[in-house]
């Protein structure tokens, strides 16, 4: 995945090479003449090791602005461009268990590089959601609590009991698949 479009080059960089304000990435050479370092990078199936405090929602929302910041993003961070890119992540997320068995899908995090897709998508999607509500200064956290207590509402558990006595959804339903899981 592209995390973030690609600023236009300068007559005075290339494209072709890293900017020399950006460091080689891990295990990499600092130079075509330099050797790897004898560290190796982590396999697809090592799952990160965090550094630091657990992070909480805040900081990396913190984080990614800091990060756009930093490299000057900021002018494509639009709603629509972020909106375009969640939608984009969670394309690929899909992808993965497209066209597989309810029983395949659901051993996918048993195969530690699906699992390790499967990590780094779900990171995608959150990254990009957490871009777009800072941008469009929404509270995820209030944002979804909100929908809960709504769904609660408009769903009460008496009519779910209901429903699976009559052997499905309500007539108005179109099954599963409507607003009933929170859209």
């Amino acid at each position: 995945m592209n995390e973030y479009p690609e600023a236009p080059a300068s007559p005075t960089t290339s494209t072709d090479s890293q900017p020399e304000d950006r460091p080689p990435a891990p295990g990499a050479p600092s130079s075509p003449s330099d050797p790897p370092t004898p560290s190796d990078p982590p396999t697809p199936s090592d799952p990160p090791t965090p550094a630091g405090p657990p992070a909480t929602l805040a900081g990396l929302s913190r984080r990614l602005a800091d990060f756009a910041a930093a490299r000057h993003w900021q002018p494509f961070h639009t709603p629509k461009n972020l909106a375009a890119a969640l939608s984009v992540e969670a394309g690929e997320l899909l992808e993965i268990f497209q066209w597989l068995t309810p029983e395949q899908a659901a051993a996918v995090m048993a195969d530690p590089g699906r699992a390790h897709r499967v990590r780094d998508e779900v990171a995608d999607v959150l990254a990009y959601l957490l871009q777009f509500c800072a941008v469009v200064d929404v509270d995820p956290l209030t944002a979804l609590a909100a929908k809960i207590d709504r769904n609660e509402l408009r769903f009460p558990v008496a009519d779910a009991a209901a429903d699976r006595a009559a052997g499905g959804w309500a007539e108005e339903s179109t099954g599963p698949s409507d607003d009933r899981a929170g859209g």
